[in-house]
Formats: C-alpha cells, structure tokens, sequence
C-alpha cells in the first residue's frame, strides 16, 4: 500500500519517508499567516457531496482525535468551520483526481489561502496538511503526528478552526485526506504556548 501526507501553511517540501517503508510524507515547514484575506484566483468553491448533515464519519473522527492531542496538552479545541470543510474537500477531490497530493494547485497556482478565500471565509491565520493512501483516521492522524510540520499545525494555538476532507478512490494511492486549519479575521487568538518538545 502507498501512503503520503504534505503539510503546509505557505510552502511545500519534498517527500520523506516516515517510520513505515510503505508511507511517506511531503512537509510544509512554515504556516500561512495574514492580516486579511488575500485575493482568491480561480472560480469559486463548490462544495463537493457531503453526507447529511454535512460530515461524514471518517471527517468527526479526525476532528474528534485533533482534539484528543490539542486538550491534553492545555490548548482549546478546535470547531468544525462550513467553509473550511468546502475548502477541505474541494482540494481532496482534486487530489484524488490527480492521483498526488499538493499544497499550490498545478492547475491555476492557488494555494490554501486562495482556496479559503474563496468560501468566504476571512481568516487571520491558516494552515493545511494533506495525505494519501492512509486507510483510516487513526492511521493518517497517527502519520501527520509523528512528522513535525503535520504535528505543528496540529498543536499550533494559534487555529480555532478546521475544515477535514476525505475521498475513498481516486489514483495511485485510493484515500486521500485534507486538513484546513484557521481562525477567522477578528476573533482573538486563544490561551495557549506551543512546546517545541511536543513534535
């Protein structure tokens, strides 16, 4: 089985390999940051078929074992955001449909800022991983919290919010997965110190 995960604010690396000889990951090392929201590119954002209710199984249990890291370690949880959900599961389709995983679109260049832009949404911050051919949300959140960029973004204090995409199919790796983190334009950053010993 192939695996691979890429976390990002504003850039993105190269693949590495991850304890698992089967699965690599590509990382971001840094989180995109801005003081408004930057001008989208593309057409808008629809949003992709969701279930009812808007969130599938797979997508509570990643917010769900987000959680689980951010409150043990004293820092607020995060909330499910609408628009980063469209955003989310926009750029997991695409990847599915390219069959690789990517922080700036080959297609017209947009980057995660561009991509939440276009929801509507204004954020003061943001951050994205990304992974495929993980098979489950113990598995792939167990990938992004064993590599440093995935896991900063994960612990950054910073976020309120996220956006989770998931797509069973796709080529090459047959799941494809997307985190999209921010916190709206306005809303006051949340108690919390990040400890470098913790990714």
């Amino acid at each position: 089985a192939l695996s691979s995960l890429v976390s990002a604010g504003s850039a993105l690396a190269a693949t590495e390999p991850i304890s698992d000889p089967s699965t690599a990951v590509e990382r971001a090392d840094r989180i995109g940051n801005a003081t408004q929201t930057s001008s989208p590119t593309g057409p808008p954002v629809t949003a992709p078929p969701t279930p009812a209710g808007g969130v599938s199984t797979e997508m509570q249990q990643v917010l769900d074992l987000v959680n689980v890291e951010r409150t043990s370690r004293g820092l607020v949880p995060l909330t499910f955001s609408p628009e980063l959900n469209v955003a989310a599961l926009a750029h997991t389709q695409r990847q599915a449909a390219d069959g690789a995983i990517y922080h700036t679109d080959p297609r017209d260049g947009s980057d995660p800022g561009d991509r939440i832009s276009r929801t509507g949404y204004a954020f003061s911050t943001w951050g994205e991983n990304v992974a495929a051919g993980y098979r489950s949300p113990e598995a792939v959140m167990s990938g992004w919290m064993t590599s440093s960029g995935h896991c900063r973004n994960i612990l950054n204090p910073a976020f309120t919010e996220l956006g989770v995409g998931h797509v069973t199919g796709g080529a090459t790796y047959g799941q494809f997965w997307t985190q999209v983190f921010a916190r709206p334009l306005g809303v006051p950053r949340p108690p919390g110190t990040y400890d470098a010993s913790w990714c």
